[in-house]
Parts: structure tokens; C-alpha cells; sequence
């Protein structure tokens, strides 16, 4: 079995849900005593994100890369990136620690592709719903059609996702906003929904929706421990 090195800290709540998820699926998998090999460098999200909202993404992924390098040197096989929006540096990050990088999208659309579904809708930062390294991703390397919310409503999910979430508060207004786009993206054709911000699986359950939701930590997090065991 192959050590894992996760990049985690954003939010705390999410990377312990990956480090659950994956010594669950470990122990599923051989049974008896068995966990996962793991290697974490958990940040203070406030480190992260104080030079996120001043507008230097490059003391960000600065910040990524140098750990992911640390990873490396500590014996990790394989980079797992806790976070969705992050993935825009993934190249810079897989490249400063000279391992593969173990992509978050790439589960959940294999997963879509299972469910044989073509139409999907994604959700998450205004980042990740605007930029091409999550969409392009799942449109040129899976040939899936993505829809997201207006921009109205990208901007007031980007808010939730940065005032409430990380403090692991869901208001009222937060799900109800979720669950009345999930209706809009439904109604313009979508199969399903991506969580792809690792907050949401805190916002909406299965059960809230008509469609499928494919939850992208779980998907992440039980792939990349399958990798681990494979390897």
C-alpha cells in the first residue's frame, strides 16, 4: 500500500472528513487492522485565506506547492489536494512535488460516467464555477455538459461558502438557496448535481434532491484510498 500526502486545513471539517473516509475504505477493502498510510500537512485556513481575499493567489499556491514538496520529501507517493478551488494550481502543484497528483474531479465524473449521465450541474466557489480547470476539465477530458447558476447567484453562494461555511454554520438562507437552484438547474436539463466545494456536502444530502449528487470529497477521498491500495 502507497502513502497518501495530503494537502489539507480548508477547512478542518472537510480534511478530516477525507481522513475518515479514506481509513474507512482502507479497512473496508483488507479487512482485520488495516488503515491508510497517510501523510497530512494541514494549514491554518486563516493563512490561506487572508492572502485569498487580498487578491495574491500567488502566496497561495506558493504556499501549496512548498508543502506539496515537503510531502515528498516525507515519503508520500501521491499528492491529495483537500479542496476544490485549489485544483487551479494543480499542475503547479504536481510539478513542485514531483508526484502525481490525485485530481479531485476526475472521480466524481467517473462516477457520472457510470451512472450514464451527460448533463450535469456544478456547484462551488465562483472560482471553481467560472474557471476552466474544474469545467474544462469534466467538458474536454469526459465530454460531459456542465451548467451553473447565474451570476447573481454564483456571487451569493461565493459568500456563503466564505462567511458561513468554514464555520460549519448552514442557515436557513444558505439551503434555500441551494435546493431553489438545484430546481432552476434541473429544470434546464441537468442529471445531476457535482458538490464541488468541499463545504457542500454540509448544505445538501441526497435526500434534499430529486437528482443524484455526486459529493466530490466522498468520490476523492474513496478513489484516492483505492489507488493507495492498488499501487
Amino acid at each position: 500500500m502507497r502513502t497518501l500526502g495530503l494537502l489539507g486545513g480548508m477547512t478542518y471539517h472537510a480534511t478530516a472528513t477525507y481522513y475518515m473516509t479514506i481509513n474507512q475504505h482502507v479497512q473496508q477493502q483488507l479487512g482485520g487492522k488495516n488503515s491508510a498510510k497517510i501523510l497530512l500537512h494541514s494549514f491554518n485556513y486563516n493563512d490561506i485565506m487572508t492572502p485569498w481575499h487580498a487578491g495574491d493567489r500567488g502566496a497561495v499556491r506558493q504556499q501549496l506547492c512548498d508543502a506539496a514538496a515537503g510531502l515528498k520529501m516525507a515519503g508520500a507517493d501521491a499528492i491529495v489536494l483537500c479542496v476544490n478551488t485549489n485544483h487551479m494550481w494543480a499542475e503547479d502543484i504536481e510539478r513542485a512535488a514531483g508526484l502525481p497528483l490525485l485530481h479531485i474531479i476526475d472521480f466524481s465524473a467517473a462516477a457520472i460516467r457510470e451512472a450514464g449521465l451527460s448533463k450535469i450541474a456544478l456547484l462551488g466557489t465562483r472560482a471553481t464555477m467560472e474557471g476552466d480547470f474544474i469545467r474544462g476539465r469534466l467538458e474536454k477530458k469526459f465530454g460531459l455538459e456542465v451548467l451553473v447558476p447565474d451570476e447573481e447567484v454564483r456571487a451569493k453562494m461565493d459568500d456563503f461558502i466564505f462567511q458561513e461555511l468554514p464555520y460549519n454554520i448552514v442557515s436557513d438562507a444558505c439551503k434555500k438557496l441551494y435546493l431553489e437552484t438545484v430546481a432552476d438547474l434541473v429544470s434546464r436539463g441537468a442529471q445531476g448535481v457535482i458538490l464541488g466545494c468541499t463545504e457542500l456536502q454540509f448544505v445538501l444530502k441526497p435526500e434534499d434532491v430529486e437528482v443524484p449528487l455526486f459529493d466530490t470529497v466522498a468520490l476523492h477521498a474513496r478513489g484516492a484510498a483505492q489507488w493507495a491500495i492498488d499501487n
